[in-house]
């Protein structure tokens, strides 16, 4: 057992005090935090956009100018909410149901319910000044004012070589250019190039679609003509259409002789549902945000599992090629048993994934206790949520299940490989086997009690993702029981057959044994 742990020990220090080894821990949360700040920076920095309106129907102009409005008082909504947030007296971030009591908690609640009634609401009580004046008893004092966002969508001037009297098709023709960026389009004395053409014909209501009325064959430029380079950004036509719908459903309200404003009024109506968990004490039934976190809060853990596993037995893997590839494993073989190494190898690198876990967590925690801000406030909730939790227990068996397992075969193979390149064939379907349970996450947190996951999670190599997945679901007893027995004689199982593998490649050279030439090696060792 001595040699075991200078063994382990050894390793462990060896991967330590490699700048590669602090190089890739610190990589991850580099990337997090880097990710994180171009997410917000992208977020705030969305370029102006300009567009050009021709409305030859002269019917729906109101319409789109509505739209954009719109748009831009939700962006504004949104900031102002989190604005609040950031900067009220008593800011209370529960993720529970609880009611709130201020006027400035009210309109928060209204936003995550409903942002479309809650819009409505903005707009029709007076917008932003009405709201800065009911907020601002509840606004902590000396705090910077609040900054409205600017416009996203600009008019620009229609260009005088354009005749908008012209067919749609020559209009188009000759906004094309302003459109793919060859020509500038000017706009409140600014230029820039054209985002988009909104070009409305004049016989534009032909093309109106009405209930118990034969389909027509789609026609290419029917009804609105939208025209734009970026085909990824559909805000702009989704809000311009949902204004023009409602402008022409208006419109066939006040033909039949119905109030718009009645209907308006009755289809903002709205039943409240309450989800409720049957396996709750009494009086606690009510699903709240928090819950709806621990449920995801597997596919985390799955994906901190996969990464650190795959670390792990990475340099697993590296470490007993090179030591072999150098002569290095001949030299402690003449003082230590095979056995010995190989045990000392697994706990070695497995305190360097423990080292790699802790230093991802002090990375996450220094990041939302240093950087203060709403959302960094909400991940640190959710986080302390996550980490209250039952699902540890889950992760720290699962996490060790996985990497003994893994590490057992892992480490077989690199005893009977003399580079990496030799490895890298083998390794393979063992990455991929670990992909699979990886790309049903998603689906497992939908049913976690498939059959076809429930006979999947008996699979071992699959048992630690899958099993830790449906972690939150609480999986049938017999699913818990049966996968673990299964999955300790496994791993009792490839760590006996990978010490034979090891002691028969870990001192052989040339070319990688087939699998008849590796059953022999095994059955000469015994």
């Amino acid at each position: 057992m001595r040699m075991i742990r200078l063994i382990a020990w050894r390793e462990y220090m060896e991967n330590v005090k490699t700048k590669g080894f602090w190089v890739g821990i610190m990589i991850f949360p580099l990337i997090f935090t880097a990710m994180y700040f171009l997410q917000t920076t992208l977020s705030n920095t969305t370029p102006t956009r300009y567009y050009i309106l021709i409305d030859q129907s002269g019917q729906y102009e109101q319409a789109v100018a509505t739209a954009i409005s719109r748009s831009h008082q939700q962006r504004v909504l949104q900031e102002f909410v989190n604005y609040l947030l950031d900067n009220r007296k008593e800011s209370d971030l529960e993720l529970t149901a609880a009611s709130a009591s201020t006027a400035a908690d009210q309109l928060i609640d209204s936003v995550d319910d409903d942002e479309v009634a809650a819009l409505d609401e903005w707009l029709e009580s007076g917008g932003l000044d009405f709201a800065l004046t009911m907020a601002s008893p509840y606004l902590v004092e000396d705090i910077q004012p609040f900054e409205q966002p600017s416009n996203q969508f600009i008019a620009a001037t229609i260009p005088p070589e354009v005749d908008i009297t012209a067919s749609p098709a020559d209009i188009a023709l000759a906004l094309k250019p302003y459109l793919s960026g060859d020509k500038q389009i000017t706009a409140d004395g600014e230029s820039g190039t054209l985002f988009a053409l909104i070009l409305i014909p004049e016989n534009v209501n032909q093309d109106i679609t009405r209930p118990n009325t034969m389909a027509q064959p789609p026609q290419q430029r029917a009804g609105i003509q939208y025209w734009a380079k970026n085909l990824t950004d559909s805000r702009l036509p989704d809000a311009i259409i949902r204004s023009i719908n409602s402008e022409i459903r208006n419109r066939e309200y006040i033909e039949l002789g119905v109030d718009n404003q009645v209907v308006r009024n009755v289809q903002r109506t709205r039943m409240p549902l309450s989800q409720l968990d049957p396996t709750a004490d009494e009086g606690e039934e009510a699903v709240s945000l928090a819950d709806t976190f621990r449920q995801l809060a597997p596919i985390g853990f799955v994906y901190l599992m996969l990464i650190s596993l795959m670390q792990n037995v990475q340099y697993l893997l590296s470490n007993t090629i090179e030591e072999k590839s150098n002569r290095i494993i001949e030299v402690l073989l003449a003082s230590v048993t095979a056995s010995e190494l190989m045990m000392g190898k697994l706990l070695g690198i497995g305190m360097s994934g423990l080292t790699t876990i802790a230093v991802w967590l002090l990375s996450f925690y220094l990041f939302v206790t240093l950087y203060d801000s709403n959302e960094t406030e909400l991940i640190s909730q959710i986080l302390e949520i996550v980490l209250s939790s039952e699902l540890i227990p889950w992760f720290v068996f699962y996490y060790f299940a996985g990497y003994a397992l893994y590490s057992g075969i892992f480490l077989a193979i690199g005893s009977l490989c003399n580079t990496l390149k030799e490895a890298q064939a083998m390794m393979m379907p063992m990455i991929l086997i670990q992909i699979v349970p990886v790309a049903m996450m998603a689906f497992v947190v939908l049913d976690p009690n498939n059959p076809i996951v429930r006979a999947m999670s008996w699979f071992p190599l699959f048992t630690p993702y899958l099993m830790m997945n449906r972690a939150a679901a609480d999986p049938p007893m017999v699913d818990v029981i049966g996968t673990t027995i299964v999955l300790i004689l496994s791993i009792i199982f490839v760590l006996w057959l990978s010490g034979k593998v090891f002691k028969a490649g870990v001192l052989r050279t040339g070319q990688p044994p087939r699998l008849v030439e590796l059953y022999r090696m095994i059955r000469s060792h015994d």
